[in-house]
């Protein structure tokens, strides 16, 4: 053993230390050959050595006066090396020698230490994992021969949570169930009875009262059996009343959606179910699962091989997730849809799935909304292709009382001016008189055709913003995805005034144009857009339809395309019957029509186009009704003994225009006017002739015009004759006077319907260029001439 002896009473306190002290902490007799000597050595921090030294000659003076040795003390103390030592020093007086044992305790310490740090951090990891977990911790034990177990350990948040004292529930495990809510107590107590008995895991969860309050906790703990026989259970505790109030939360949405979610465990094939699954599924309240084998029978036989696919697909882990729509059997004769959200919610340790789990929602309901939307979508197909089929034979019906009227207003003046002849035989004026009894025949047919023409249709107020939807539809999923066609709304309701079908029309066969404006290879994209209210339409007379009066309230939309755009002479054409661009797929009746369409809803349409760029088309429509119903077209009364021939000084000195887009027509009526003394400038070009109108009104006395003509229609062009300075009286002569309204028929002095006979028309313009001279006329004479 390590041992120095020490003179205590010489002056050098000679120190001798012998070889195991050496040995062991490394100094010599040379390094430390006096008592301060080694002190300085083994204590070198000067007040911890003043502490040390204090004690030791403390510890000697006190053997000095009790006369027998103590107790060996703890030290630490430096060696040779640097490294501190912990050292059990031991002393001895022999005269005036002083011996000193040491014995080296700093292995055995450093054990001790490591324990003891070991057993520390055990404590803490315990501490928080017990104290600052978010439930309790306990331990609960049964002695063998023992039927109720005992609490060996409980946590202080335990406690707390359930508000209990820990000496009384130690006592008596039983007052552990006195906060339990008097409902559940039963129960309680009879899942704990039989996880002591049968000494198996205990997971269940109830309703406790803690300070006058309800809330849920869930228990969990699995039990384990120790050397002597003991089972102990060592478990959690956890609150979970925001869990329930969140699936409470959770059944009130799903009860509301009528959806329920289900569990299935693959080992056991069964599956199990939340509360709404009864009463949605059609099963006994209080059921909640069922053997996968019973499910699938509950599967209608059209859909049980898909169905059954897709599971199995899951449950071999090949699909991670999947949705299954089918009808489900809930009674006899009685289905409903489900759409099944289903996924793999667990697998073991080799990856293979062991659950799957999901949502069900009745979608019966949708369902049949969606049935009731296709039909209704079928029906308005339907309405929508009637109400094109009779817009076709209208258009055509139209087209071919116009040309008939001409062709008879050629063959009309030709008899007229044979019969004035006065050189004519007895044979050949019988002939002209069944010739002219033919055309009036001919007249009768044409004007039975022309109610072919005309049908009334209802005019309501609707949303047009709800109307761009429909659109989409009708248009076809298949076209809407290859145009990429977007709809653009502005906020809040935008009323528009019209019949829906035939705004439809509008908006589908302008929709249509602007998806064919592209080519194969670069699809044009489209866009439909309702403008917000108070916008206002191009400054412009429009490209079809009627000129929108200033003020006029309307809603706008526009057809926007990126197609090709459309050339000067089809956009000369493209409103005039027949004229198609799309080859063999096009009859050339869609814009006349929506022409037709815009003309009897006063509605209007402006056309801007870029070659290579795209095109936009704008539409105005009346947001109201009209406040008074559309007056019949009242035609120039013509005095019903005028003679058939003509005065040929009748209209002598007046300078007349004459305008129809048919070279023919317009020379006829020339003749007409010619013959009674008129001077006569003929045009089939309209917008040409408002050259001469602008350039010199003051030297045309009347302007005789057709309606509808390419370009410029006749509507345009009395308005602008009629504002000049000074303003001229304008006929129309037309073979669709039905197309005519309230605001149109201001600008006109006479309207005649073709065909019209060469007395018929030089009345109609005497009189107007008389009303122009002489505004003072009596009312019998304004009523007679003016519509």
């Amino acid at each position: 053993m390590p041992a120095a002896i020490c003179d205590i009473q010489g002056e050098d306190h000679t120190y001798l230390v012998n070889a195991a002290f050496t040995e062991i902490f490394g100094y010599t007799f040379d390094e430390v050959p006096d008592f301060d000597a080694w002190a300085k050595r083994v204590y070198p921090d000067p007040e911890y050595r003043a502490v040390a030294l204090a004690r030791i000659w403390a510890e000697v003076q006190e053997h000095r006066q009790i006369g027998r040795t103590l107790p060996p003390s703890e030290y630490n103390f430096v060696d040779k090396w640097g490294r501190t030592r912990i050292v059990l020093i031991g002393f001895a007086l022999h005269g005036t020698h002083l011996l000193m044992t040491f014995q080296d305790l700093s292995g055995q310490k450093s054990s001790g230490m490591a324990l003891d740090t070991e057993r520390s951090k055990a404590e803490r990891t315990a501490y928080a994992l017990t104290e600052h977990m978010p439930g309790g911790a306990y331990t609960m034990v049964l002695k063998p021969g023992q039927e109720i177990a005992y609490f060996s350990f409980l946590s202080t948040r335990f406690l707390t949570m359930l508000d209990l004292d820990r000496d009384a529930v130690v006592a008596d495990p039983m007052a552990g169930f006195a906060c339990v809510h008097p409902d559940d107590l039963e129960q309680w107590i009879a899942w704990n009875m039989e996880a002591v008995t049968n000494k198996a895991p205990f997971s269940h969860e109830t309703r406790v009262v803690v300070r006058g309050e309800v809330r849920w906790i869930r228990a969990e703990s699995v039990p384990r059996t120790l050397e002597d026989g003991s089972t102990i259970w060592e478990g959690v505790l956890v609150d979970i009343t925001q869990k329930k109030a969140a699936e409470a939360q959770l059944q009130n949405v799903l009860k509301a959606a009528r959806a329920y979610t289900w569990r299935r465990d693959l080992t056991s094939r069964r599956s199990e179910f939340d509360a709404n699954w009864a009463a949605l599924a059609g099963h006994r309240l209080g059921v909640s699962d069922m053997a996968s084998e019973e499910w699938i029978q509950t599967v209608h036989p059209s859909h049980v091989d898909e169905v059954r696919q897709k599971v199995e697909a899951m449950e071999a882990g090949l699909v991670e997730s999947d949705i299954l729509t089918y009808l489900r059997k809930i009674r006899d004769n009685e289905w409903i849809w489900l759409q099944v959200h289903a996924g793999i919610s667990e697998r073991d340790e080799t990856g293979k799935p062991i659950a799957m789990s999901g949502v069900s929602f009745d979608i019966t309901a949708e369902i049949d909304r969606s049935l009731r939307a296709q039909e209704h979508q079928a029906e308005l197909r339907e309405e929508l292709q009637r109400a094109h089929q009779r817009d076709v034979v209208a258009q055509v019906a139209g087209g071919i009382v116009h040309d008939l009227n001409n062709l008879l207003g050629v063959i009309l003046w030709g008899v007229e001016t044979l019969e004035s002849l006065e050189t004519l035989s007895a044979q050949i004026g019988d002939d002209l008189t069944r010739m002219r009894r033919a055309v009036d025949m001919a007249i009768d047919l044409v004007s039975g055709l022309r109610d072919l023409t005309k049908f009334e249709t209802p005019r309501l107020e609707h949303d047009l913003c709800k109307l761009l939807p429909v659109v989409l539809e009708l248009l076809g999923r298949s076209r809407v995805e290859r145009h990429k066609v977007q709809i653009q709304e502005p906020l809040g309701p935008l009323p528009i005034c019209g019949n829906r079908t035939e705004i439809l029309q509008v908006m589908l066969n302008l929709s249509i144009n602007a998806c064919d404006s592209g080519t194969p290879d670069r699809p044009a994209k489209v866009e439909i857009k309702a403008l917000p209210a108070q916008s206002r339409p191009p400054d412009r007379h429009p490209d079809a339809g009627i000129l929108i009066p200033a003020g006029a309230e309307v809603a706008l939309f526009q057809i926007t395309d990126t197609g090709t755009g459309i050339t000067d002479d089809a956009r000369a054409r493209m409103f005039r019957n027949n004229f198609a661009t799309k080859g063999s797929r096009g009859a050339g009746l869609g814009l006349p029509i929506v022409t037709r369409i815009l003309q009897e809803n006063r509605a209007a349409l402006w056309i801007e186009t870029s070659l290579g760029t795209g095109t936009t088309m704008t539409v105005a429509w009346p947001m109201k009704p009209e406040a008074t119903e559309k007056p019949s077209i009242i035609m120039c009364q013509i005095d019903p003994n005028l003679s058939t021939g003509i005065d040929p000084s009748v209209l002598e000195g007046l300078q007349a225009l004459v305008v129809d887009d048919l070279p023919d027509v317009a020379l006829i009526f020339a003749s007409m006017l010619e013959a009674a003394g008129a001077n006569v400038f003929c045009e089939s070009d309209p917008d040409f002739l408002t050259e001469l109108l602008t350039e010199a009104p003051e030297h045309w006395s009347v302007l005789v015009t057709d309606l509808h003509m390419p370009g410029m229609d006749g509507v345009a062009l009395a308005q602008l004759a009629t504002s000049l300075t000074p303003p001229i009286p304008v006929v129309l002569v037309t073979a669709r006077p039905d197309t005519l309204d309230e605001r149109s028929l201001q600008y006109f002095s006479a309207v005649l319907p073709k065909p019209v006979s060469g007395p018929q028309l030089v009345q109609a313009v005497r009189h107007a260029v008389d009303f122009q001279q002489n505004p003072a006329v009596d009312s019998q004479q304004e009523t007679e001439h003016r519509p």
